[in-house]
């Protein structure tokens, strides 16, 4: 498995975001730009203080506090075709933090759970509203909205 992560800075506080994608495996860490025919089959799209070993939220939550170290946003998969494309678009007050390293199903997915999550730098969350996007494909998908306050 090969991973990618980068350092983003906002407003003084260093944000790393890590993808961490299973049973996803990762064929690269930059964008591709072919369009698999794939379909995509989502049950619920939740934040979460925690994961479990099959990246299950196990602490649903949408407030924060700045101090929180990892938000997790973890979308229920009922279908992932082969090829298909997944990143997060995270934003704090409609201004944007980063979108995840995308990631590409190398075989077809059922019941699974995909999940991202941000890290906080030393300076922690800055306070504000959050939502992360899923983007599918190169297409928007859903989203989930949290405070960190």
């Amino acid at each position: 498995m090969k991973t990618c992560s980068t350092n983003f800075g906002l407003q003084h506080m260093l944000l790393l975001l890590i993808l961490a994608i299973s049973p996803f495996a990762f064929t690269g860490c930059n964008r591709t730009t072919t369009t698999p025919d794939s379909s995509v089959t989502f049950g619920k799209l939740v934040i979460a203080a925690n994961v479990d070993a099959n990246n299950a939220p196990t602490a649903l939550a949408d407030t924060f506090s700045p101090s929180q170290k990892t938000i997790f946003v973890v979308a229920e998969a009922q279908q992932v075709s082969p090829g298909t494309r997944i990143a997060a678009s995270w934003t704090r007050d409609g201004t944007p933090v980063e979108v995840s390293n995308e990631v590409v199903a190398t075989q077809g997915y059922h019941n699974t759970n995909i999940e991202f999550h941000l890290n906080a730098g030393t300076d922690g969350f800055a306070p504000g509203n959050y939502k992360v996007e899923l983007i599918i494909n190169g297409s928007p998908g859903p989203s989930a909205h949290y405070t960190v306050k």
